[in-house]
C-alpha cells in the first residue's frame, strides 16, 4: 500500500514556520500526505527550535521534527528530546547524547520508520560516520 511522505527541510525561523501555517494544510488535503517530517534546527530565528515551537508545529500536523547541529543550541529542548518521541537528533551523535536518532511510527495504519543523520563535513569532530 503506498504511503505519501512530505519532508520539510532546514525551515528558518518565523518566516518558516508561517509558510508552514500557510500551506501545510492544504498540501496535506492536495497531495493526500499520510506523513509530515520537518527539519526544525533552524526553527528559533536560525539557531535551533524550543518545545513552544514543537508544540505549534504539532498542531499544524507535523509528525516528526528532525534536528542537526543545531538541535542543542536552545537548552531548554534538552527535556523535549528526551521525553518526546517525535523530537530526532542526529542518530550518529556520541553514545550518551539526550534523545534518540530514530523512531518508528504509526500512522493510519501504516509503519513508518524515521532516522536522522548528520554529515561530518565542517561539523564537529566527536560526530561518528553516519554509514
Amino acid at each position: 500500500m503506498p504511503i505519501n511522505i512530505l519532508f520539510l527541510g532546514d525551515v528558518m525561523g518565523k518566516a518558516g514556520r508561517k509558510a508552514i501555517a500557510d500551506h501545510l494544510p492544504r498540501l496535506r488535503e492536495k497531495c493526500d500526505i499520510d506523513f509530515v517530517v520537518v527539519n526544525v534546527e533552524n526553527a528559533a530565528g536560525g539557531f535551533g527550535t524550543t518545545p513552544e515551537i514543537l508544540s505549534e508545529l504539532y498542531a499544524l500536523g507535523v509528525d516528526v521534527v528532525t534536528g542537526g547541529n543545531h538541535t542543542f543550541d536552545k537548552k531548554d529542548l534538552l527535556p523535549s528530546l528526551t521525553s518526546d518521541n517525535r523530537a530526532l537528533r542526529p542518530a550518529n551523535y556520541p553514545p550518551g547524547t539526550a534523545g534518540k536518532g530514530f523512531g518508528v511510527y504509526e500512522k493510519n495504519g501504516k509503519r513508518i520508520a524515521v532516522l536522522n543523520g548528520i554529515c561530518r563535513l565542517f561539523m564537529e569532530p566527536f560526530i561518528d560516520c553516519p554509514f
